[in-house]
């Protein structure tokens, strides 16, 4: 049941007099270099010290805008930072707030790493906000909602006060701080919407300011700084607004010179140098630069709500609409795209950009799980379905699409009766039932608000269970379709269990680099929707941390299958992946200029029962989109499926199994010493006369026991010493003594067969005709003949042949294999 709380308040009109009116110029702005700041600390110069925190280092900017320097990186060296909040400096030192390391790291003003003061706490300690005064530390922790005050020399942390609740000297997340020009402290309580005051020594002297949405009541502060003449200037990350008081007392919010209220997309910090205002505007990625003044003031009064019930003010926090003053405020915030206030990306960023919680790594930046915030362009594919192949569960609440700019409740209505989409409190709540039950994919989020318990990782899966395949599962049904899930990422319990990766490199876990990038395994170390997708934060559409394009996510795991480039690929004895074409080729409905691991392989979208491949390969369609002229071994002799159906290559697979082309080609097993990624057994030649490493590949199957032992070759030699022979490559090509085609060398098999194409000068077969389905059921093919069974060409006339045998050559050419036309004993140089 439902328990609505009737609410008393009073409205007391107060007319404000007496002070001028504190106004700002927008002069200038620090961007391009920056990703999220929270924090800017001005030197004696005029230099802007840019805390860049999603970047973990600090941009310094001279005072007319030029970038001058960067010092500070990602990592765990003394020098790097991670995740950093708040920025202060003295004439020599700059002192970081660095959260993610639970310090206060110290440099320079050239950015040279000093040392680290270390900081105490029930749990560790993540400091957001700093400020130096005579060589004291005063530092915000919003991890133990407490505020210490440190000595900068010894290290020593003199005290600290506070804990969370709302209480006098109590936070519910203290954020950026400063000492007013009396020496007491000023603390941003953010939660409780509030600016505490405490001496030195902690004790509480007052407030300025409370929670609520009216004039001179405060939201969701942030910033903090002091202007000439008592004047403190508040940031409302929310709102996007900047409070002004002087000596305590509300005198109106920050306006321009045409008394219009400025407003930012998210102000998290504020720093006063000399009559510049610096707005660190993390939502936008920039910092502003306004020039402050003073004028007469305008007439205007003051409401002041008086709400008495902590339970509502505590529902408000995120519950914007439910404040009992919020139908009365100027500019009503009202709903975004349909979404009442609460479910809005604003909202949730007002807290996660590092004030409560830092998320800005993920949903402050890169791609984002579409939702109706976050809309797509779908790519319309004539051949590819756009409707959802998955029901969303009632446990996700829909918000209804359409234009909600109308101020006919009628027409609003009605638009809420159209298509529905996600909203981020679809996936999340702080009410979420058995929430203290609940575990958590990653370690630092010890309550994830997901409106499903995601215990071992299974959110993904109930919006999209067409895209499950896990190998957990009792009956598989359909295979091919989707990469599985569920395979556990450690050392088998013995040999041969299904279930568990086959890399030795896989059973630790989780490649490190994926793991660096959010991505993680299940309670079992199982792999899970997110060892591969990150729902917030993404590089692409895709929602992957690593690009795909260049097959470095698919390289992170299947390594040796991936190739850097063509030598490395014939180290490794794999498929070339990231290869330029000179020209662009059709591979299906796609244009492909560069081979990746996804020109063959589709994630979620493959040929069922095949290796997640976009198009079946038994029948050597996919092959044939890249190497067109020999599609027409389907159906020849050379196709095995046909010759020799029970032969079964080095894998144990049989050609109906492994496919036209897989039978004597495997795309990533291979072997350096072997050739053309053979897959044969390639026994050591026994022959009797001398053959080139080459032609060992085609004496394999033209072998007694061989795949081919009814067209046994036993004599295909020729003379080669003494001898230069010379034709060109694309006509009957010669082979050198490292086996490679050249102008100038030996006769091999190759000379005059080309083992993909069954007639000379015959025209490939169209594709509907070579791939239709009566080529997956091959008939025999048709004898061959010494004048077209897999030759170059139909005749010796016009080769180098000629050039040697004359009148004979057309003889010796149509029975090359023959014992009887080969000389014995005759020494053609004599």
């Amino acid at each position: 049941m439902r328990h609505f709380v009737c609410l008393l308040f009073f409205l007391l009109v107060i007319p404000v007099t007496g002070s001028a009116a504190l106004f700002a110029e927008r002069i200038a702005r620090f961007e391009g270099e920056l990703d999220q700041p929270s924090d800017v600390a001005i030197s004696h110069d005029g230099r802007a010290y840019v805390l860049d925190g999603v970047n973990n280092r600090v941009v310094v900017y001279m005072p007319d805008g030029e970038k001058n320097f960067i010092f500070g990186r990602s990592g765990n060296t003394n020098s790097s930072l991670r995740q950093p909040m708040g920025i202060a400096l003295t004439k020599t030192h700059l002192y970081i707030a660095d959260s993610g390391h639970h310090r206060i790291a110290v440099f320079t003003l050239r950015g040279e790493f000093v040392k680290s003061l270390m900081l105490p706490g029930k749990l560790p300690p993540e400091p957001v906000s700093v400020s130096v005064v005579d060589d004291v530390l005063t530092w915000g922790d919003r991890r133990n909602h407490n505020i210490c005050r440190t000595d900068v020399n010894s290290g020593e942390t003199l005290l600290c006060w506070g804990k969370r609740g709302d209480a006098e000297g109590e936070f519910q997340f203290p954020f950026q701080l400063q000492s007013d020009r009396d020496g007491y402290i000023h603390v941003v309580d953010v939660l409780n919407g509030r600016i505490q005051i405490f001496n030195h020594q902690g004790r509480h002297f007052g407030q300025v300011g409370r929670f609520g949405l009216d004039a001179g009541e405060l939201y969701r502060p942030n910033g903090l700084a002091f202007y000439r003449d008592g004047y403190l200037l508040v940031s409302d990350a929310y709102r996007g607004t900047v409070t002004v008081y002087r000596d305590g007392r509300f005198v109106g919010r920050l306006v321009d010179a045409r008394n219009e209220v400025l407003h930012f997309a998210a102000p998290v910090g504020l720093t006063v140098w000399r009559h510049h205002l610096y707005v660190v505007d993390s939502l936008n990625s920039r910092v502003e630069v306004l020039r402050l003044g003073l004028k007469d003031p305008e007439p205007m009064v003051e409401r002041n709500s008086i709400t008495s019930v902590l339970s509502q003010k505590n529902c408000s926090i995120c519950h914007l609409a439910w404040a009992p003053d919020y139908g009365i405020i100027e500019n009503s915030e009202g709903e975004q795209d349909g979404v009442p206030p609460v479910a809005t990306e604003r909202m949730c960023y007002s807290c996660h950009h590092g004030a409560v919680l830092d998320s800005r790594h993920v949903i402050g930046r890169g791609e984002q799980h579409p939702d109706i915030h976050h809309q797509r362009q779908q790519k319309r594919n004539k051949n590819v379905s756009q409707e959802r192949q998955d029901d969303i569960p009632k446990a996700f609440p829909l918000v209804a699409v359409g234009d909600f700019s109308s101020k006919s409740p009628q027409e609003r209505e009605n638009n809420k009766k159209q298509k529905k989409q996600l909203s981020c409190s679809s996936c999340h709540t702080p009410h979420t039932a058995d929430i203290e039950g609940a575990d958590t994919l990653y370690g630092e989020h010890k309550n994830p608000w997901l409106r499903v318990l995601n215990n071992n990782g299974d959110l993904c899966q109930q919006c999209h269970k067409s895209k499950l395949d896990s190998v957990l599962g009792k009956e598989r049904l359909v295979t091919g379709v989707n990469h599985p899930v569920g395979i556990y990422l450690k050392a088998p319990p013995a040999n041969q269990v299904e279930g568990y990766a086959t890399s030795k490199k896989l059973h630790n876990g989780l490649p490190e680099s994926l793991a660096a990038n959010g991505l993680t395994l299940g309670r079992d170390q199982q792999m899970i929707c997110q060892s591969c997708h990150q729902i917030h934060g993404a590089i692409n559409e895709a929602l992957t941390p690593l690009s795909f394009d260049d097959s470095r996510l698919c390289a992170e795991c299947h390594d040796r299958q991936y190739a850097q480039d063509a030598k490395d690929a014939r180290k490794k004895g794999v498929h070339p992946v990231n290869i330029e074409l000179e020209e662009a080729i059709k591979v299906g409905d796609n244009e492909i200029k560069k081979i990746t691991c996804l020109t063959c392989h589709s994630v979620h979208d493959g040929e069922a029962g095949t290796a997640l491949l976009k198009h079946k390969d038994d029948n050597g369609k996919l092959c044939n989109y890249c190497h067109d002229r020999h599609g027409a071994i389907v159906n020849s002799d050379h196709d095995l499926r046909v010759t020799a159906n029970e032969f079964k290559n080095r894998f144990g697979l049989k050609p109906q199994q492994s496919g036209v082309c897989g039978t004597c080609h495997t795309m990533h097993r291979g072997n350096s010493d072997v050739p053309f990624l053979y897959a044969g057994e390639f026994r050591s030649y026994e022959g009797k006369e001398p053959a080139l490493a080459r032609d060992r590949l085609c004496l394999d199957c033209h072998r007694n026991k061989g795949s081919a032992e009814e067209v046994i070759v036993e004599h295909f030699s020729h003379p080669s010493k003494d001898l230069v022979l010379r034709s060109a490559p694309k006509i009957m090509p010669l082979l050198n003594a490292k086996n490679e085609i050249e102008m100038f060398g030996s006769i091999a098999c190759i000379t005059c067969h080309e083992p993909h194409r069954w007639e000379a000068g015959s025209k490939t077969p169209k594709l509907d005709t070579l791939f239709s389905e009566e080529a997956l059921f091959p008939a025999k093919n048709q004898d061959g003949n010494v004048l077209n069974s897999f030759l170059r060409r139909k005749g010796a006339k016009g080769t180098f042949c000629v050039d040697c045998h004359g009148l004979e050559t057309r003889v010796k050419y149509k029975y090359y294999h023959d014992e009887l036309v080969r000389d014995k004993g005759i020494d053609y140089l004599k």
